[in-house]
């Protein structure tokens, strides 16, 4: 669907969409107001070679080659249970238990950051500094060659981490709308097969291509397009000879079948902005954006050709099938004035007068030459 039927079917369901809207953003605001706030401080140190890296070179050398693997571990320490229970301990802290501690090496560097997340500013601050401190001492008696050496200090936040206002606000009214309109959506959906006789199914089940409802509602849409922009399209309708005679048991599933496999081979042969429908019975609908309509007839003819020798095999009955067409084309110009209707039926004419007057062939439909845009109007 186009966007304005969606949005006519928003502005239709508005007692669906503004009360689920208002709900979800009143939740969301809810929540964001009892959420406890998170602080978050961070504190940062240094791998560095210890002051007694010249007593040994061999060894201090060694463990130069190994020093990004040293401050991986250096970082994996700073989030240990152990290292965060000597920091509490430090601060008197009854207990951590709504403190986390995180560290990380940053890439390509030797520095370490440790974060610290709780509902205490202050606390959150002291806690990363005290955590600092205590792997610092730490490390001390692990690697004779690095040491820890503090860069900055953590500070004590003045802004909680989480929760975002303005974020979860916004977050909460796009959901809103969002469930909003898909419950709209849904509700159109449930109801139009019961109260209306359109569908919003595009694709005709016998056949597999768009159906009637559609392929009018795209001719109408190309049909302003072609006047705003100032080009032709051409409109043709396709009879497979002798489906509608089909009798016997599986008379319908043999038609479905043959219009399905025309339809196929049909679509195979036109651009990707060509559409094919299944305009009623035995008809194929075809639309034709931005093609005069000699060439539309010049396709329309080889297309008739490429269906007449072509074998359809049955997969109901097993037969072979060859089957011939008739095809009336008329095109629209974009100075000519010609409603939709009109088109459509100047198309029907075309249609008969092919199977009349031309002998099951092709049938343009005559009209005044496109204009010259070349020309001054």
């Amino acid at each position: 669907m186009e966007l304005k039927t969606y949005f006519r079917i928003m502005v239709k369901k508005w007692w669906i969409v503004i009360p689920v809207f208002l709900v979800t953003l009143t939740a969301g605001i809810v929540f964001t107001y009892i959420t406890a706030p998170v602080y978050s401080a961070t504190t940062t140190y240094v791998v560095v070679p210890s002051p007694s890296f010249g007593g040994n070179l061999a060894n201090g050398l060694d463990m130069l080659a190994r020093r990004e693997e040293i401050a991986t571990t250096f970082s994996e320490i700073a989030s240990s249970r152990r290292v965060k229970a000597l920091a509490i301990s430090s601060l008197s802290l009854q207990s951590g238990q709504d403190y986390s501690v995180e560290s990380r090496l940053r890439a390509g560097t030797n520095i370490i950051e440790i974060t610290v997340e709780g509902p205490d500013p202050v606390i959150v601050r002291g806690l990363a500094n005290a955590v600092g401190a205590s792997i610092e001492q730490y490390v001390q008696e692990l690697f004779e060659v690095f040491t820890l050496v503090l860069l900055d200090e953590a500070i004590t936040p003045q802004e909680p981490l989480r929760p975002n206002p303005v974020l979860y606000i916004t977050l909460a009214a796009v959901l809103g709308l969002a469930l909003g309109a898909g419950l709209a959506f849904l509700s159109e959906y449930l109801e139009t097969p019961l109260s209306s006789p359109i569908s919003m199914n595009i694709i005709d089940d016998e056949t597999g291509v768009y159906n009637r409802e559609y392929f009018l509602r795209r001719l109408s849409e190309e049909m302003v397009r072609a006047r705003r922009n100032r080009y032709s399209l051409s409109l043709a309708l396709m009879r497979v000879d002798g489906v509608a005679f089909l009798n016997g048991a599986d008379s319908a599933k043999l038609r479905a079948e043959i219009l399905r496999q025309v339809a196929r081979l049909t679509s195979l042969y036109l651009r990707e902005e060509d559409i094919v429908a299944h305009f009623e019975d035995d008809v194929l609908g075809l639309l034709l954006p931005d093609m005069t309509g000699e060439d539309a007839k010049a396709l329309m003819e080889y297309l008739q050709t490429r269906v007449a020798l072509t074998p359809f095999q049955s997969s109901v009955n097993g037969a072979t099938i060859n089957l011939r067409s008739s095809i009336g084309i008329t095109a629209y110009y974009y100075h000519n004035g010609t409603s939709r209707d009109e088109l459509v039926a100047e198309a029907s004419r075309a249609l008969e007068l092919a199977e009349v007057e031309e002998n099951g062939s092709t049938f343009l439909m005559a009209h005044l030459t496109p204009p010259d845009d070349n020309v001054a109007q």
